[in-house]
């Protein structure tokens, strides 16, 4: 039968809620994880679930999400740990769920969490590498020997730091928030950013300077995210047009070139990144298809999709809009027609075969239910 996506009848209330049941039947009721997934994916998909509330209008999954966000705190104080970018992870979520719900509790945590990641931003002059300083960067984790810098532990503090600078007028000044959020994202852009491409790699070992340009769709996707966020938080403050403008332009060059980044995008226009992950690329095992790589490209839509809800606010390049829009409607097209199995599970492959559905690749799916709750389902038929 053919299902148009409109908002009556429950429609796609009735395909998304079902997913994220299907998501939370693996709960863990003694430590309020994910069974199967690593601890900053079970952030990842909290994210995608508090975003569906939000972005649906609902709040069928809050009382879950804050019982089982609880009970990580309980077992995981303030959901930190060693490694500096799960634990933004889990600040991100709690800024979703912030928003959400205006428990002040949610909020301070995240501000505990960048209160403590703070202390692992590298200072100016302390490494250089290749003629360039580091200063700006974050710490991969908190070890007192780690050499490791990357784009996503930027990324996510650059991120974290403009949007508590938007949320709260406690713990840190806002305007030293958001210096914070311009320092680390323009550690990407002088160290890790192919101008040309808009494309956004990996990281960098500060004791050999090797760097290794793994080009994963999550890089760009969190730096997208911290341009926006920067954005939002430049604006509120204030700041002059031009300075406003180049972060915006940023973030909107980066999208384009993603949505049509032939190693991420199959030719059907289905957001695949084959090379990511064994099961797919050169690597055709399956056996190895449940792996933290499924849930990359769930990044780049979640922010995509803030992207255009930024643009859409404030009546911005449309054109882009209707772009981002379609994009994300042919994702959840093609989760429905060639990648479900018919019991709410989701396979890895966004383009199908179904393949065997994993916690890995039902999370992935979630932020694709989300986003469609953003950007609308009006005058679209998909078979099914």
């Amino acid at each position: 039968m053919t299902l148009s996506l409109a908002s009556s009848g429950g429609f796609p209330l009735n395909i998304t809620q079902p997913a994220i049941n299907v998501f939370l039947a693996s709960k863990q009721d003694d430590n309020g994880q994910i069974n199967g997934l690593t601890y900053w994916q079970v952030a990842n998909g909290y994210t995608a679930v508090a975003l569906h509330d939000t972005w649906s209008n609902t709040t069928s999954n809050v009382d879950v999400l804050d019982g089982l966000i609880s009970t990580v705190e309980a077992n995981q104080p303030d959901c930190i740990n060693e490694m500096n970018d799960d634990s933004m992870w889990w600040s991100i979520c709690l800024l979703e769920m912030y928003e959400l719900t205006q428990n002040a509790q949610h909020l301070n945590v995240a501000e505990t969490i960048w209160n403590h990641v703070q202390r692992y931003v590298v200072s100016p002059g302390r490494y250089n590498i290749n003629g360039v300083d580091m200063a700006g960067v974050v710490m991969w984790t908190n070890k007192t020997n780690e050499t490791q810098v990357n784009t996503i532990a930027a990324g996510l503090f650059s991120e974290l730091s403009a949007r508590l600078a938007c949320q709260t007028e406690s713990g840190p000044t806002s305007e030293g928030l958001l210096e914070y959020a311009e320092y680390t994202l323009k550690w990407i852009l002088r160290c890790r950013f192919v101008q040309d491409e808009y494309l956004v790699l990996d990281h960098i070992d500060l004791a050999t300077g090797q760097s290794f340009d793994w080009s994963f769709t999550y890089n760009t996707g969190q730096a997208i995210g911290a341009s926006i966020a920067t954005y939002n938080a430049m604006k509120l403050n204030g700041t002059d047009q031009t300075e406003l403008q180049y972060y915006l332009n940023l973030a909107t060059n980066m999208a384009v070139n993603a949505m049509n980044r032939t190693s991420w995008i199959d030719s059907d226009g289905t957001l695949t990144e084959r090379d990511a992950y064994p099961g797919t690329g050169s690597d055709p095992t399956p056996a190895y298809q449940d792996c933290d790589a499924v849930g990359f490209k769930a990044i780049l839509l979640r922010n995509l999709t803030r992207l255009y809800i930024l643009l859409k606010n404030q009546d911005l390049n449309t054109g882009l809009q209707a772009q981002i829009v379609t994009f994300v409607q042919w994702q959840f097209h093609s989760l429905l027609t060639r990648n479900c199995n018919g019991q709410d599970q989701y396979g890895p492959w966004w383009a199908g075969p179904v393949d065997l559905p994993t916690s890995h690749s039902q999370l992935a799916a979630l932020d694709v239910m989300a986003a469609i709750h953003a950007v609308g389902t009006q005058g679209q038929g998909y078979g099914q």
